[in-house]
């Protein structure tokens, strides 16, 4: 269980929904086994005028679980649309003294709040967790290591205080840095609320931590189809746009790296195989020492398979992202 020191703390858990059918019931059953004393938790669920039967299945769910609370989101809060919306209307409904967010096709491990609530030091306003695909195969096994790629690096960086991005499938905020902010009223519209929120907690003066303990790792469901996966990473590339221009050259520099390498294979070969070998090396080294600490050694032996996934996909990402195409999300269009 978690610490005495934060027992006394309330903790909500906001999960915006909209047409998940197929996945909310695992999320709300990972909820339930967490291991934190209900009378100091409550999960509010939003229900973003799905179409499906989401809220019948939250509503069977919740019926014995006073700590569950059910929203029917009614209206649009001005200048905030989709899972801002919802989560700036849901804030308005806690009481805790901490918020964490998941996602609804997101299981959390049963320690994810003990393990995430102590991170909380003085000045921190914003924890960030670790998220990793079910493992089903080799494409689960690729979005896996691309998700804690990333978090090894953010992690490393943040060693340093050099911040990247929210998460908001597995994030913590406290209510002090929130409403510090002004919540999403103030924050506006973002297709990537979470890193918006982020931003906006450490432009108001607090730090961050990003988490990466074993406690923390939460478990996503994986894109099965490359049409769903360009369409997820449209949205998210839109978002880095956002950034600062540190995170935006750290995805350029990743999307030329291979037309580079192909350039370079024809005008210095020798050169071209050194430049891939020590890119190959970097990126397993990377991999296999998050993989080792947050103990993922499912994931091990797909690393070498990894450098040709991530770096033919951070070229396809720009390609996706430059095509005049909608950015579609939860069946709507931004």
């Amino acid at each position: 269980m978690v610490e005495n020191t934060w027992v006394s703390k309330k903790v909500s858990v906001l999960l915006a929904a909209r047409n998940e059918e197929d996945s909310i019931l695992r999320c709300l059953q990972a909820l339930e086994q967490l291991n934190f004393p209900k009378a100091q938790l409550e999960i509010l669920i939003g229900n973003d005028d799905s179409t499906d039967d989401t809220e019948q299945i939250v509503l069977d769910f919740i019926q014995d679980k006073s700590h569950f609370r059910y929203h029917s989101i009614q209206g649009q809060t001005e200048g905030l649309r989709g899972k801002a919306n919802v989560l700036a209307q849901l804030a308005h409904q806690a009481t805790g003294d901490y918020f964490f967010y998941c996602d609804a096709d997101i299981a959390v491990a049963p320690t994810w709040i003990e393990t995430m609530l102590p991170l909380f030091k003085a000045k921190v306003g914003v924890v960030v967790g670790v998220t990793r695909m079910v493992p089903e195969g080799s494409f689960s096994a690729m979005q896996s290591l691309e998700w804690l790629f990333s978090i090894t690096a953010m992690r490393f960086f943040s060693l340093w205080e050099i911040p990247f991005t929210g998460m908001g499938n597995n994030m913590a905020v406290s209510r002090t840095a929130y409403w510090a902010v002004g919540g999403y009223e103030k924050i506006g519209f973002s297709i990537v609320e979470d890193f918006a929120l982020f931003v906006a907690i450490l432009d108001r003066g607090f730090t961050f931590v990003q988490g990466f303990q074993s406690g923390l790792v939460s478990l996503s469901l994986p894109v099965h189809r490359i049409s769903h996966l360009l369409r997820q990473r449209k949205r998210w590339v839109k978002g880095a746009m956002q950034a600062p221009w540190p995170i935006k050259l750290s995805f350029f520099a990743s999307a030329f790296f291979l037309p580079i390498l192909l350039v370079l294979g024809l005008l210095a070969p020798g050169w071209c195989i050194g430049l891939a070998a020590l890119h190959f090396l970097l990126v397993g080294a990377v991999c296999l020492a998050g993989l080792r600490i947050l103990k993922q050694s499912d994931l091990i032996r797909y690393v070498p398979l990894f450098w040709l996934y991530f770096s033919l996909n951070n070229t396809v990402m720009l390609i996706n992202y430059l095509l005049p195409t909608p950015t579609v999300w939860k069946g709507r269009n931004y």
